[in-house]
């Protein structure tokens, strides 16, 4: 049975935290071993590396991460004060996890309660044996927090997984045992999807000295596996987590595949010379019986991901029995080997992870990158006849063999063997191209307004090709090379779907509507707005009424959306009879003849605008409860939810708007920032000023008599009061527009709308109480001169 790869996330040395990053330092043959970083241990105490000493390390080298403290606690919903417990291990993996399942596009929410199981190789307790040396500082959370159990169960916790779920210890085979185990739990059918993983972190000096004092470690500071000048392993810290499927699942499924793993198994070397001594017969036995078992043939094996070491007991006796069961059986020539220890040091129990990822690295690009530190090779091992080949400089895998695989070998300092063997992603019939007219929300989403933006930024950088962090190319500049069209208009389309349908979407979200990726990313990396939704909250249409008009507006969308077009000839179709001139035709005009000075131009070109907007929003799927406007806006609410038809609404708008033009000079308009009670306080003292509007609590609109505003505007501007007359030659919503009431009602008499209002929220205010707003839903007929 074959499992698949979906999903994985990294914390490697040298800042890696995915296969691209991997593969770049592995094509480039960068070593990422350097010197204890100063917040783990004061080296000069613990560290001699003139003269073996007891009590002492040789050796400060490692490869270290550059952050295990940086947690988001918040995001795991842990107090900081638990989290300051919790071992940095079970807090990597957490962080891995996560990103593991967001690499599978599998919103973590459909998992909760499912049999999901979780498998976790973790052997270092430093951190817990560190803490409990301050018993007064230990706390409810200390013993979760160390515990090894924990880093497993904790996954399995916040995921609500409810299927086995523990830590695995074989030294430093154990993520890849973890691997192992979490295939027999997939196989055996008691799970359907697996988290599988390993971790690492270097706090404590004493285990550098008990290393040191087993000649164990690398005096030079160096990985050299299979080298003449192998004196031992350099330690090193990361993390990794898989998300692995039975294939045939996530072929169904539609996922993404990383690649395939068609064979693995774990055995133990029993009784040796020595316990730290491996065993080359058991090493053989448990690789013939996984390539047998998996009906894979020495010579589709491409490449093999050594345990590599450095170190000449355990080099010599890997080396012999990958020979012996591969080298020697192969008719394409020697077996290429190699160690991924050599570029990121050796991660004790998650060294299966870096190697595991390195393997899907060959796999993706066909290519096998040279092994570090080899020259000269050890004498004592005859690479020659066991058919074996150390990579000393990167070449092409294997090319044209049909089947291909790569190994990767394991094995614990106290015996425990692992094996897994890796394929590349099957090849998958054609799909359907998707559509490439129209446009597709691409959605970036956060716990965090900050973390959306981050969020945004690595997938704008992922649609047009560049690294997260690099400024988003310019269109012209991203057409030209073809990046943002690399994999066309299907590539789009999945990045789109797995962002917006597969993954978490989080309380944060930052959406870009677009028809290409170079326009999405622009959208994500600039122009967008970070937006806050709701759990279960529905949607809602707001209109604005006249003032919010400009020259100009929306006359674009009229070449560039179809639907828009229709739904704005509609409407004029519908006004022009009454109006005796086109809003299309005015929409058309050039801004300074628009006229929208007048209200009976400006109130028909908005509703047009608004009907149009809505139009467009029907058509891509967008559907509203409920719809309220401000003043002439509410005509446009009541025919967003049908209260009113077309042809109601086109009455409304063209006689409310001719009869309130012969009100203008008779008034204008202010914004106060006044609270609506303080407004009431203070109006009396201006006769003829009323509080026009409440625009929330702390801010009305005042309509009344032009010196009286301007004379209420200079008593505000003295005690640093808000006040801004509007630019409107008409006192809306005032005593001024009650002359034009009965001819209006007149003018309006037989209209008797059918359509429902339950949808529609009015904002018009009761007569009785002119600053109090209406609680009722009702067709804005019952107010049409509010």
């Amino acid at each position: 049975m074959a499992f698949a790869i979906v999903g994985l996330g990294c914390r490697l040395p040298g800042g890696i935290v995915d296969l691209a990053g991997l593969w770049e330092a592995l094509e480039a043959g960068r070593d990422l071993v350097g010197a204890v970083p100063e917040d783990r241990f004061e080296a000069a105490r613990f560290v001699d590396t003139a003269t073996a000493r007891r009590g002492k390390s040789y050796t400060a080298r490692g490869a270290f991460l550059a952050d295990i403290a940086g947690f988001d606690a918040d995001y795991f919903g842990i107090s900081p004060r638990e989290a300051a417990h919790m071992d940095p291990q079970h807090r990597l993996l957490l962080e891995t996890a996560v990103e593991a399942l967001d690499d599978a596009g599998i919103d973590p929410g459909t998992l909760a309660g499912s049999d999901t199981c979780v498998f976790v190789g973790i052997s270092d307790f430093s951190y817990g044996g560190l803490q409990m040396l301050k018993s007064r500082r230990m706390n409810a959370y200390s013993m979760a927090g160390y515990a090894h159990s924990i880093a497993a169960n904790r996954l399995s916790h916040f995921f609500d997984l409810r299927g086995p779920s523990m830590a695995i210890d074989t030294a430093c085979s154990s993520s890849l045992m973890a691997v192992e185990r979490a295939c027999r739990e997939l196989a055996s059918g008691g799970s359907r999807v697996a988290l599988a993983g390993g971790v690492n972190v270097l706090l404590n000096p004493s285990a550098f000295v008990g290393f040191s004092q087993a000649s164990m470690l690398s005096k030079r500071g160096r990985c050299a596996a299979f080298s003449a000048d192998a004196d031992g392993f350099v330690r090193a810290e990361g993390a990794g987590v898989l998300v692995l499927k039975p294939l045939a699942d996530a072929l169904s499924d539609g996922d993404r595949i990383h690649g395939v793993i068609a064979g693995s198994g774990s055995n133990c070397d029993g009784r040796t010379v020595g316990l730290a001594l491996p065993s080359a017969q058991a090493q053989e036995n448990l690789l013939r019986q996984v390539y047998e078992r998996a009906g894979i043939t020495p010579d589709e094996v491409a490449y093999v991901e050594a345990h590599g070491t450095g170190t000449q007991a355990g080099d010599r006796t890997e080396c012999a029995a990958l020979g012996r069961v591969l080298g020697t059986a192969r008719t394409v020539g020697p077996l290429p080997i190699g160690s991924v220890k050599s570029n990121v040091g050796h991660l004790e129990p998650a060294s299966g992870m870096a190697g595991l990822l390195k393997a899907l690295t060959v796999l993706r690009h066909g290519t096998i990158p040279a092994s570090l530190h080899l020259e000269p090779l050890n004498p004592a091992i005859d690479f020659g006849g066991l058919g074996l080949e150390p990579v000393d400089r990167a070449r092409p895998l294997l090319p044209g063999k049909e089947r291909r695989f790569v190994g990767v070998n394991s094995f614990g300092f106290g015996g425990a063997n692992a094996h897994v063997v890796v394929g590349p992603p099957p090849a998958t019939p054609p799909r359907p191209r998707a559509e490439t007219a129209g446009e597709l929300p691409v959605i970036a989403s956060g716990r965090s307004p900050q973390a959306a933006g981050e969020a945004a930024r690595r997938l704008a950088a992922r649609l047009v090709g560049s690294a997260p962090g690099e400024p988003v190319a310019s269109v012209e500049a991203v057409e030209s090379a073809g990046e943002a069209e690399s994999g066309g208009a299907d590539a789009f389309y999945d990045i789109a779907a797995t962002a917006g349908v597969r993954r978490a979407r989080h309380r944060y979200r930052r959406v870009a509507l677009a028809s290409s990726p170079h326009e999405a990313a622009r959208i994500l990396s600039g122009e967008g707005v970070t937006g806050e939704a709701v759990e279960r909250g529905r949607v809602g249409l707001v209109f604005v009424g006249n003032g919010s008009q400009w020259a100009g507006m929306a006359a674009d969308l009229l070449d560039a959306d179809p639907v828009f077009r229709a739904e704005v000839d509609a409407v004029d179709a519908a006004l022009a009879p009454r109006l005796g001139w086109s809003v299309v035709t005015q929409l058309r005009r050039p801004a300074d003849e628009w006229g929208l000075e007048a209200t009976e131009v400006a109130q028909p070109l908005l509703f047009a605008v608004q009907a149009g907007i809505v139009a467009v929003l029907r058509e891509r799927g967008v559907k509203w409860t409920v719809a309220l406007g401000h003043s002439v806006g509410e005509v446009a609410a009541a025919y967003a939810v049908g209260a009113l038809t077309l042809t109601e609404a086109a009455w409304v708008i063209a006689e409310r708007s001719r009869a309130q033009a012969a009100t203008a000079g008779q008034g204008r308009m202010a914004s106060a920032g006044l609270p609506p009670a303080e407004a009431e306080r203070v109006l009396p003292r201006y006769p003829g000023l009323v509080v026009a509007a409440v625009n929330s609590a702390r801010d009305v609109a005042i309509a009344g008599p032009v010196n009286q505003l301007k004379a209420l505007g200079e008593e505000l501007a003295s005690r640093d009061v808000f006040f801004r007359l509007m630019d409107l030659d008409y006192a809306f919503h005032s005593p001024a527009m009650e002359r034009i009431r009965s001819p209006l009602a007149a003018a309006l008499a037989g209209l008797a709308p059918r359509g429902r209002t339950d949808a529609l929220i009015s904002a018009a205010r009761s007569a009785a109480h002119p600053t109090s707003l209406s609680s009722t839903r009702r067709s804005p007929t019952n107010s049409p001169t509010g």
